[in-house]
């Protein structure tokens, strides 16, 4: 229910707005970003205690990596 498109590409989940602004300056061969879950002091979560959690890039083979670390 989290998932936006923008510049040709896919952002699923609690993803900051800071990093897909980031991502989509850089023109990336990734096909987008996600963050699994609802962690705690994610944006749309800031009343849930803050957590630590990963922002994926996936490509569209469904490969990953960390794209970042909020």
């Amino acid at each position: 229910c989290h998932t936006a498109e923008a510049g040709g590409y896919v952002f699923e989940g609690h993803v900051p707005p800071e990093l897909i602004k980031r991502f989509l300056r850089e023109h990336s061969a990734d096909h987008g970003l996600a963050v699994p879950g609802m962690p705690g002091g994610s944006p749309g979560m800031e009343d849930n205690p803050k957590q630590a959690y990963e922002v994926l890039a996936f490509r569209s083979d469904g490969s990953t990596r960390v794209y970042a670390r909020a």
